[in-house]
């Protein structure tokens, strides 16, 4: 009978042992990949400024950046990214709703639209954007090619005028941001924007005259200030009278498979997920199960060994060397991976980016060892010390 309890008890410890091994495992996926919070923690960690400044020094040749150029793209990445990071880490709480079961459906195009690309992001961006060069560019674009001579005195003062007018451009811009983004993920079927340049003309139309008035042409030298005047308006009206009014944006604007190329992705990446999802499912049923696996062992071992003495010291064997097993082989591995990350070839700071994540990823499992380590030896203690109530009676 000592022999089969023996044979019996050596079984259940066994198991015991691999269970916790791979229940470690499971614990550690648990609180990590699938727990929302550490991705966001981790998101919240990643320097992205840094590494696209790292990145962008390491370019020579013909695919170095001007250096001013380097400096605006960093100093850009720097200023919305704290926004961005914020966006993604509310795009992340439904996605996760989604895969733990918590929610049944995920429509990741309103999720981009309401977490991602919101307003406040996209004024962020629009912010740190170069103004004066796409807007000489977009009205470059809609002006005429045979622009009037007259004008070229205005060419010195175009920055100075897109400059004074950098409120209104920015204010038109963010608010052709947001239906262009509807469009572009599906929320809206189609797109007409209508961008006023007339803020522009006022502009241009004010400063000609005061050139012309500060240094008239011949044909106006020695008219009365009131025939000048005249015949001012008279030019300045056909002249602002060649630009167009407004700026118009409509779907022709985009390749028309992009709207549609967009939906497909976003469909394909919603399948993926719901793949995800139904693994995710059967991991959490295998997680539950394996907890009621290790305690009907628990209590498997306890009852083939009544005494308090015998069972504390089985499972306190049991778990001190499995914590301590598990507990070293976290140090070996964060050690060796270590050394492997640093030598790779990548920017300075993805390379202590990486090692920090290893140590992030394997912390929880490190905290999971050393509980059991310490429950283990606590166990050990106790089936030494502890004396049966027969021994108390006697002393």
């Amino acid at each position: 009978m000592k022999i089969l309890k023996g044979v019996v008890t050596g079984l259940l410890s066994f198991l015991l042992f691999w269970s916790l091994s791979l229940f470690g495992i499971a614990f550690l996926l648990n609180q990590t990949i699938l727990n929302p919070d550490f991705v966001t923690t981790q998101i919240d960690k990643l320097d992205v400024a840094a590494l696209v400044e790292e990145t962008i020094s390491e370019q020579e040749g013909e695919e170095a950046f001007p250096e001013e150029q380097a400096t605006a793209i960093v100093d850009t990445i720097a200023n919305v990214e704290p926004l961005v990071k914020e966006g993604i880490s509310n795009a992340t709480e439904p996605v996760y709703d989604y895969l733990l079961g918590e929610s049944e459906t995920i429509d990741l195009a309103s999720t981009i639209r309401h977490d991602v690309l919101t307003t406040e992001i996209i004024t962020s961006l629009i912010d740190e954007m170069d103004i004066a060069s796409i807007a000489s560019e977009m009205i470059s674009e809609q002006l005429p090619e045979d622009i009037p001579e007259e004008l070229e005195p205005l060419a010195e003062q175009a920055d100075e005028i897109i400059a004074d007018l950098e409120p209104e451009i920015k204010a038109e811009l963010i608010a052709a941001a947001e239906p262009i983004a509807d469009y572009l993920l599906g929320q809206s079927q189609s797109l007409s924007i209508e961008i006023s340049l007339e803020p522009l003309a006022v502009e241009l139309e004010d400063t000609l005259r005061e050139t012309i008035l500060e240094s008239p042409p011949p044909e106006l030298a020695g008219l009365p200030p009131a025939e000048i005047e005249r015949q001012l308006d008279e030019y300045l009206g056909e002249m602002t009278g060649t630009l167009p009014s407004t700026i118009e944006l409509d779907e022709t604007i985009f390749p028309p498979e992009m709207p549609a190329q967009i939906a497909e992705s976003l469909a394909n990446t919603e399948e993926g997920l719901e793949q995800i999802r139904e693994y995710v499912g059967h991991f959490q049923l295998g997680y539950k199960i394996l907890i009621g696996v290790i305690v009907v062992l628990i209590i498997g071992i306890v009852l083939l060994n009544l005494q308090v003495r015998s069972a504390t010291r089985k499972l306190g064997t049991i778990f001190t060397i499995y914590g301590a097993v598990e507990f070293a082989g976290i140090f070996v591995a964060r050690y060796f991976a270590g050394n492997q990350l640093t030598q790779l070839d990548m920017p300075a700071s993805a390379r202590e980016l990486l090692p920090r994540l290893v140590n992030d990823f394997s912390a929880p499992l490190l905290w999971f060892s050393l509980g059991f380590l310490i429950v283990g030896v606590a166990l050990l203690i106790v089936s030494f010390v502890y004396k049966p109530r027969q021994q108390q009676d006697e002393l």
